[in-house]
């Protein structure tokens, strides 16, 4: 081992510069944790810069995995008795140029619905989720697309709620919309 003196006093960092280093690390870390960790991690994007980065739908994907996880534990020993054996229906709605509908189907966890819907006229943009009972501050994103004429596919509810389609009209034409839905729920609604 070797003799090593200790450094002198001018060669040290001042208070004024360890403070300084300290606030600017600190910014640092906090400007990580907004844009990516948040985003990332929780699904929680303050800035949008995880959208346009692609973090939020990684964070979003996390935590519906995460409630789905949850929930199927708790689901698995529960039947859904009071569920309605599988229906189906079919709904059309005109959308004038701007206009926004929703409809959604009221389903227990674990339901399973079949969809597909269509348009005539032009296109959509739309927004697939699903929303907790009131209070709950449950919500869950399955899909989102601009300007698309069809889309079809399963929808499994992982909680109680209402799951469904949001479209809105950006064309300046009116667009008609035709939703087809059949599986194990309890009613389809209009939201909006």
């Amino acid at each position: 081992m070797t003799d090593s003196q200790a450094p002198s006093t001018d060669k040290l960092p001042s208070s004024r510069q360890l403070l300084r280093s300290t606030v600017i690390a600190l910014a640092v870390a906090t400007v990580v944790l907004v844009v990516a960790v948040l985003p990332a991690e929780y699904g929680i994007d303050p800035t949008g810069i995880g959208a346009w980065s692609g973090l939020k739908k990684m964070g979003d994907i996390k935590v519906s995995l995460e409630l789905e996880s949850t929930l199927q534990d708790g689901a698995a020993s529960v039947a859904s008795v009071d569920q309605k054996p599988s229906q189906s229906d079919m709904v059309e709605h005109t959308l004038a140029p701007g206009e926004a509908v929703e409809f959604k189907l009221e389903m227990k966890a674990g339901a399973v619905a079949q969809y597909k819907w269509s348009t005539t006229g032009g296109k959509l943009n739309h927004d697939t989720h699903g929303d907790g009972s009131r209070g709950s501050g449950l919500f869950i994103s399955y899909k989102k697309g601009r300007m698309v004429s069809s889309d079809q596919g399963e929808l499994v509810a992982v909680f109680d709620g209402f799951h469904g389609w949001y479209w809105r009209n950006r064309d300046s034409q009116s667009v008609s919309v035709t939703l087809e839905v059949s599986g194990d729920y309890l009613a389809l609604k209009r939201m909006m």
